[in-house]
């Protein structure tokens, strides 16, 4: 990175540290009453929002230093075929995507395990930064083999999975417990503010002596304290020790069962789970979610649109939708009365999973009689603890006599809801016609 790039983010997170402090200070003077609520004044909020205003501004300029340099790096690589990033993981060609497996497969450890024939480690560990396993390097494109290149011709390209956590922006954190406030109330008493008013504040002014300058009203914004706990979620599963011999399909045992394990667990707990103190507690068992239920004049989609409705009223912009694949099958098929798709207009090249601008996400871990909008990244945010990683040991149980490995994929995360009303848990009703 160039010298004068470091400064300027250097500069930028100090300036970041000195916003976080105020913040804090701020924070400070809020009131908690008894029952343990905070009570926020209007003035205090407004101070509250500028200042994380300011910080959001100043990390949205770290990110972009940081990604200048990223352009820099690109444009001094060697000339080849541009790699522009693609969207929801489509592969451009002259572009290397390398999942898990493949950063498991090259890295040091398993480098070294596999020069030494797996005898001088017990385990081997590999992890990956990120929201996802999906990422995109510039430059000229390489191929891992086992032995010479082979030319296995035109293949199709890979799409990586949508799942919940792509909805959420980055976040991660360093510590194994959050405290946050829940937003449980708000009265809006803003309005137009005279200069003077009669003695009683309210009547026009009359010119005497005992007229009163105007009042802003108060307006009262309620929180609950919460306490966001960072859970693990993990799974083991073995298999014969040759397959650390055979890189392909060891990569695809890592990106197709371990880590996807790991990830189907994390969209069901994001939904469904039942916080207890230790344990994430979902969207669906966080208080104050709205609900709505379809009726049977409208179509699927149109029953979304009105979901939509219920949490703009809130004063909410949804940013995505979660529905089982068989529900999201019904909305891309839906017909108007000309016979043409209403949702997929391009079939042909297959049609941007979006509906009513929302990004869509569909998954097993949603039941076919539900689906799930709201504010993500705004109404709810997804902290990182640690990444998910997987790590390989033979020193389990039987493994030497039966010559198995045990593989072990996990990850550590919280799930922070301070605005449950910007989330609408909706029920499917079957359209009459």
């Amino acid at each position: 990175m160039p010298t004068a790039t470091t400064s300027r983010i250097e500069e930028l997170q100090k300036a970041l540290q000195v916003k976080s402090a105020e913040a804090e200070r701020i924070s400070q003077t809020f009131k908690v009453e008894d029952g343990g609520q905070f009570v926020v004044s209007t003035e205090q909020a407004r101070e509250f929002r500028k200042v994380s205003g300011e910080a959001q501004e100043i990390k949205a300029l770290i990110d972009a230093e940081q990604g200048l340099t990223e352009i820099k790096q690109y444009l001094e690589a060697p000339e080849s075929a541009p790699a522009a990033a693609s969207h929801y993981g489509q592969r451009p060609m002259g572009v290397e995507e390398k999942s898990l497996g493949d950063l498991f497969v090259e890295s040091g450890s398993f480098q070294s395990a596999t020069a030494q024939h797996f005898r001088d480690k017990p385990y081997i560990r590999a992890d990956i930064e990120g929201k996802s396993i999906f990422s995109l390097s510039a430059g000229t494109v390489t191929h891992q083999t086992l032995g010479s290149a082979q030319n296995l011709g035109i293949t199709e390209r890979p799409f990586r999975k949508f799942h919940i956590r792509d909805l959420f922006p980055k976040s991660t954190t360093k510590n194994a417990v959050l405290y946050g406030a829940r937003e449980t109330g708000w009265t809006n008493n803003a309005r137009q503010v005279k200069e003077r008013y009669a003695a009683d504040g309210t009547s026009p002014a009359t010119g005497a002596d005992t007229d009163t300058w105007g009042r802003a009203p108060r307006s009262k914004l309620t929180l609950t304290p919460v306490m966001y706990p960072v859970a693990e979620v993990a799974h083991l599963l073995d298999a014969h020790k040759n397959i650390l011999s055979d890189e392909p399909r060891l990569k695809t045992f890592i990106n197709t069962r371990m880590v996807e394990g790991v990830k189907y667990a994390e969209d069901w707990d994001l939904l469904h789970s039942v916080g207890d103190g230790q344990s994430l507690t979902g969207i669906y068992n966080t208080p104050g979610v709205q609900q709505y239920t379809g009726i049977a004049t409208d179509q699927y989609s149109v029953q979304i649109r009105r979901s939509i409705t219920k949490a703009l009223l809130a004063e909410y912009d949804p940013t995505g939708i979660v529905l089982s694949p068989t529900m999201w099958e019904h909305v891309e098929v839906e017909e108007d009365k000309n016979g043409a798709f209403r949702v997929a207009i391009a079939v042909a090249i297959g049609a941007e999973k979006k509906v009513w601008r929302l990004n869509v996400v569909e998954t097993t871990a949603m039941a076919d009689t539900d689906f799930l909008i709201g504010a993500f990244g705004l109404g709810a945010q997804l902290h990182d603890r640690e990444n998910v990683s997987v790590t390989v040991s033979s020193e389990n149980a039987e493994n030497y006599e039966k010559g198995l490995i045990t593989f072990r994929a996990d990850e550590r995360l919280a799930l922070e809801v301070p605005r449950p009303e910007s989330f609408v848990i909706g029920t499917w009703t079957q359209p009459a016609g």
